[in-house]
């Protein structure tokens, strides 16, 4: 083993793998050579998926080792103010940091609000609020639906550009510290307000991407009434277009970022002794079946980016095809810096344990109260119903979805929506077999593991999730 190494945690929001081209992108324009460097000289996760498909649940796993069952944390709601966790939960940079680490995080946390995991904890230019400021300066892309705004081209008049701060004040930090770190630049992009600058803005202006599609398949009802939220038919062609011109933008801009930080890394001769770690927390949609945004478990949501680089250890340019999550992560880490992993953490260290059948997601509270956006009270599902709680078990070949609670209560069996298809016939995961009765002993299966990960889940208070 080395000596201590630092670590470098760049994680991005709302990032789909197929944005990068490591990962495939079918636009060949579309070029992240930064990004594609980790990969070249490390190790590339295949089928890595979020715990969560929305932004806070997902972020408390990777910092805890723990489901969305075991914290009750399962949507934004958690990073309100009147949200209270169960007890005290570990997260991994804490446990780093009483092994010699000096842990900080620049840029966006998104956790609740009682957890506090880094030293070091700077948010400036994580923070969306400004991209709402822009309204009244750019020209907006929104769908039908009153829910958010998809964004714009960034004003060419104003000279700063917020999120860059993140980049520059992780860079200070890098160059000002001595001691062993462990830092995560943590960006807010490509996540909307999708809001980039020039020359990003213009980059794909010319590029022919693919169309959307308006119909929705043979996907759950929980899919079909997101997409029903979502209301994109009421968009352009030219808006359209434009979402997936802003947002390839926004991964280019990120990709320049790394490779800031790589060429900081390479002038100081840290390459050799740095674990550089690139992810995400969920991707999202750009029109696939009228989506747009996260929430849902089809690939382009639920599966995230994972590269691992760590020179003269791991080794280059290796690719891992079978299924794991994020939670994964911490007990990597350990492996890779030498600490014990406490008991807490669940998942494995992707380089030392044993391989998994099956990985869990769940996203949703499940109240009455609950909403598809509740941070603006927006999306109840069928029935005027509260959002649903929704749990997602996968295996290397299938992947099975249902409704969970509804109104607070667990649901019956007229309201699970189960889904269920075989991704090696299906890839896109847009067809549901779970009335072929071909594959009723492997759903039956799946159906008692996925009840069994759900039996004990933590239920916090209806009141803790209301502003």
């Amino acid at each position: 083993m080395k000596s201590k190494p630092n670590i470098i945690y760049i994680f991005c929001d709302e990032l789909r793998v197929d944005a990068l081209q490591c990962y495939g992108n079918p636009y060949t324009e579309v070029q992240t050579p930064n990004i594609d460097w980790i990969a070249e000289n490390g190790v590339k996760f295949n089928r890595c998926y979020c715990n969560s498909p929305v932004c806070v649940p997902s972020r408390t796993s990777i910092m805890t080792g723990l489901y969305p069952e075991d914290t009750g944390v399962y949507h934004n709601e958690a990073a309100w103010k009147n949200f209270r966790l169960d007890k005290d939960y570990l997260t991994f940079p804490e446990i780093l940091g009483e092994n010699g680490y000096v842990t900080a995080n620049f840029g966006k946390q998104h956790l609740p609000l009682e957890m506090n995991p880094f030293m070091v904890h700077n948010p400036e230019g994580g923070d969306g609020s400004w991209g709402k400021q822009m309204k009244d300066k750019v020209n907006l892309i929104t769908p039908g639906g009153p829910f958010t705004l998809l964004g714009g081209k960034y004003p060419d008049d104003i000279n700063e550009y917020p999120p860059d701060k993140v980049t520059e004040n992780a860079l200070k930090f890098m160059k000002e510290t001595n001691e062993p770190y462990f830092i995560r630049i943590s960006y807010l992009q490509p996540h909307t307000p999708v809001f980039p600058k020039e020359p990003f803005a213009s980059m794909y202006l010319k590029s022919r991407f693919r169309g959307n599609s308006f119909s929705h398949d043979d996907i759950s009802n929980f899919e079909k009434r997101f997409a029903e939220v979502v209301d994109m038919s009421k968009m352009t062609e030219e808006e359209i277009h434009l979402t997936k011109v802003y947002y390839y933008g926004l991964v280019a801009w990120v990709d320049e970022q790394v490779g800031e930080i790589m060429t900081l890394l390479d002038k100081n001769n840290q390459l050799n002794n740095t674990i550089i770690i690139f992810g995400a927390d969920h991707g999202a949609s750009l029109g696939e079946n009228g989506c747009y945004s996260k929430h849902i478990f089809a690939p382009q949501s639920h599966r995230v980016p994972l590269l691992i680089s760590y020179k003269g250890v791991l080794p280059e340019g290796s690719e891992v095809d079978h299924i794991c999550e994020n939670l994964d992560l911490a007990k990597t880490i350990f492996g890779l810096t030498g600490i014990d992993a406490p008991k807490q953490f669940r998942g494995r260290d992707l380089f030392n344990d044993e391989i998994v059948d099956e990985v869990y997601s769940t996203i949703g509270f499940g109240h009455k109260s609950s909403s598809a956006y509740p941070n603006i009270k927006y999306g109840t599902y069928c029935g005027e119903k509260g959002w649903p709680r929704r749990a997602c078990i996968r295996t290397d070949r299938y992947r099975l979805d249902k409704n969970i609670r509804i109104d607070g209560q667990p649901v019956t069996k007229e309201d699970e929506d189960i889904f269920f298809t075989d991704i090696n016939i299906y890839p896109n995961e847009n067809k549901n077999l779970v009335k072929d009765c071909r594959y009723k002993e492997v759903i039956n299966e799946l159906l008692h593991k996925l009840n069994r990960h759900v039996e004990l889940s933590v239920e916090p208070d209806e009141n803790m999730c209301l502003r």
